[in-house]
């Protein structure tokens, strides 16, 4: 399941767990009768439709992450940087794929291409960041980070730290 998708059924849940806490108050407390066609579009008009509006906003950079476009992204907000990259073994991709799934959420890899596409993880005040990894060859490493919601200063302050982790995880000896 995609994460858009997963993301909107959550929120609707959220929503849904609220109407339904505010249904049972005022039925007990108050003695109000609900039809069902009330709290069915109650749900809709307050459950569904806000998610999807703002899931919308972030979609285009929500579905980058999970999709199999193999082209670096080109979001505003967009971070690059050049990493060297040292690999131990004989696999240098896997040795990147393992580096990066210790710290991030890996939502798409490729190994053919050596890219491989990750995020942070999304919480209620923070959308996160999404980062696109391209192995040029075995010694370095293309990196590009961008923020999910790109007019936030805490996803600026999170884009840094992101490139900063990225940079002491691929200096590792």
């Amino acid at each position: 399941m995609k994460f858009t998708t997963k993301l909107l059924i959550f929120w609707a849940s959220v929503f849904l767990m609220f109407l339904l806490g505010v249904i049972f108050v005022m039925t007990v407390f108050w003695g109000v009768r609900f039809n069902f066609w009330h709290i069915s579009v109650a749900f809709i008009l307050n459950g569904v439709i806000p998610p999807a509006i703002i899931t919308s906003f972030f979609y285009n950079r929500l579905d980058y992450m999970e999709s199999e476009n193999d082209d670096p992204p080109t979001f505003t907000g967009l971070k690059k940087l050049e990493l060297p990259f040292k690999a131990k073994s004989g696999c240098p991709f896997d040795e990147l794929l393992h580096k990066v799934d210790r710290q991030y959420i890996i939502s798409y890899s490729d190994r053919k291409k050596k890219i491989v596409k990750f995020r942070t993880d999304t919480r209620m005040l923070s959308w996160g960041i999404g980062g696109y990894l391209n192995m040029v060859d075995d010694s370095s490493v293309e990196a590009y980070v961008y923020p999910v919601f790109k007019n936030s200063r805490r996803e600026e302050l999170v884009l840094k730290q992101t490139l900063r982790v990225l940079h002491s995880i691929f200096n590792q000896c």
